[in-house]
């Protein structure tokens, strides 16, 4: 939040207010909390690289909504990369699931609907925030748009701010929270300026798994998450094909 209101007030930030537009900010802001509360669950069951790569889902939705509400041009090779995205999915989806027991099967697609799930709100959290575009500048995105999400995930979070809860979020938690946000804000900021100079989100969503790569070797070499390596790199492989088809 700090990052998106100093750059907000950097950017021009004039706000054209309406009752549209505060319905916009309603259900951006609790579509992207509903997101951040579902996949910080679904995480905590599945191993980061299947968890990213099937988040890419989000992609494939954002097309959908872009070219269905907001009436984007959609060709051809949106859509092929569109449904290599959504193949890439499937390897991810099989590659942990290959080899457990029936239990841990269940736990396994419990967390796969969940991603799914977070996947899906936060593309339509995504494509609101690019109808918001179209009645503030962009800075007001940033201060105004990011000011009513923090206020959902707070409001959110307020039930699980129990004592003893709280006692565990010590300063190692709270430097690392820190850093997280201050990424997080500098790569949505970002996001919501490219997102505002092409003015197509079924271009710019699908581009953000760029990051993809990283994160398997993260959760490779850090993580150390090694489980069934072919199938992760082969989905992997895939998705950063339908990246690249997507973006021609």
């Amino acid at each position: 939040m700090p990052v998106g209101i100093t750059v907000g007030l950097i950017l021009p930030h004039h706000v054209y207010w309406s009752w549209w537009l505060i319905l916009l900010l309603i259900t951006c802001a609790s579509s992207m909390a509903l997101s951040g509360w579902i996949a910080f669950k679904a995480v905590r069951l599945l191993p980061v690289t299947a968890y990213q790569t099937i988040g890419r889902f989000t992609g494939i939705v954002a097309i959908a909504l872009g070219w269905i509400i907001l009436s984007e041009g959609l060709d051809i090779f949106q859509l092929l990369g569109a449904v290599i995205l959504l193949l890439a999915a499937l390897f991810a989806i099989w590659a942990p699931a290959k080899n457990i027991g029936i239990i841990q099967r269940r736990v396994h697609f419990r967390a796969v609907l969940l991603t799914l799930f977070a996947s899906t709100t936060l593309a339509i959290g995504l494509v609101t925030e690019k109808g918001i575009l179209g009645h503030m500048q962009v800075g007001g995105v940033l201060i105004f748009g990011w000011g009513s999400q923090t206020l959902a995930m707070l409001l959110l979070a307020v039930k699980d701010a129990s004592r003893e809860n709280l006692r565990k979020f010590r300063s190692y938690e709270v430097k690392w929270s820190a850093l997280m946000g201050l990424a997080n804000g500098t790569a949505g900021a970002f996001y919501v300026y490219s997102l505002n100079k092409s003015n197509n989100i079924s271009l710019i969503t699908p581009l953000t798994s760029i990051t993809l790569p990283l994160i398997v070797l993260g959760a490779h070499f850090v993580l150390k998450e090694h489980e069934n390596r072919k199938l992760m790199w082969v989905s992997l492989a895939i998705s950063f094909v339908g990246l690249l088809i997507s973006a021609l």
